[in-house]
């Protein structure tokens, strides 16, 4: 008795077709969206950048008649007319990494679909997808925080002559969570597989 390839009924492969093409999908709109940045940065000057600040005070119109109401500024667009070549370099390499990481990432979640749909959520294989996904996001975690962590410095030392240091570096836990579940996942599925081969023996 074969055990190891209990496709899932009609429906469900169709739904799980659908979300390969989404994901599909998905790897095009982060490329075309690090395309459309690149176009950005590629002048070398009067470069557009998102910067975190640690609650800068300011004042904004939001009061009636658009008076100054005052708030504390977390992230803030500014406009580096000549970032050095150290920034340059991670502003061109934030982009090309955004579409390497999504691009890798869709290309995981459509193998893992893949198998679902052909019934092959238990076999060899299966749990080191989820397991090379959670190493994805640590990945992208921790290079993503160094190159903003760079671009934010840079651009701000260069609009103000280095004389502004009321950074910080964002550090997000969602990451965190992710890779928990694609962990979990990928040991459920290990003994999973484990469960199925013992199985497999004793037919």
């Amino acid at each position: 008795m074969d055990t190891t390839n209990t496709r899932p009924d009609r429906a469900d492969r169709i739904g799980l077709y659908v979300a390969i093409a989404w994901v599909a999908i998905g790897a095009i709109l982060a490329i075309v969206a690090s395309v459309g940045r690149l176009t950005e940065v590629a002048p070398g000057q009067d470069i557009p950048v998102l910067v975190s600040l640690a609650d800068e005070p300011a004042a904004l119109p939001l009061a009636p008649d658009g008076a100054p109401f005052p708030v504390e500024v977390a992230t803030a667009t500014v406009v580096v007319a000549d970032p050095g070549p150290g920034t340059l370099a991670a502003l061109w390499a934030q982009p090309i990494w955004f579409a390497v990481m999504v691009s890798a990432a869709m290309v995981l979640s459509a193998m893992f679909f893949l198998r679902l749909a052909r019934g092959r959520a238990f076999t060899r294989g299966a749990a080191r997808i989820a397991f090379l996904g959670a190493g994805l996001v640590v990945a992208n975690w921790l290079v993503e925080s160094f190159l903003g962590a760079v671009v934010t410095l840079g651009a701000l030392s260069a609009i103000s002559d280095g004389t502004y240091e009321n950074w910080t570096v964002e550090l997000g836990f969602t990451p965190v969570g992710a890779v928990l579940i694609l962990a979990a996942t990928g040991a459920a599925l290990r003994i999973g597989e484990r469960l199925q081969r013992e199985t497999e023996g004793l037919v």
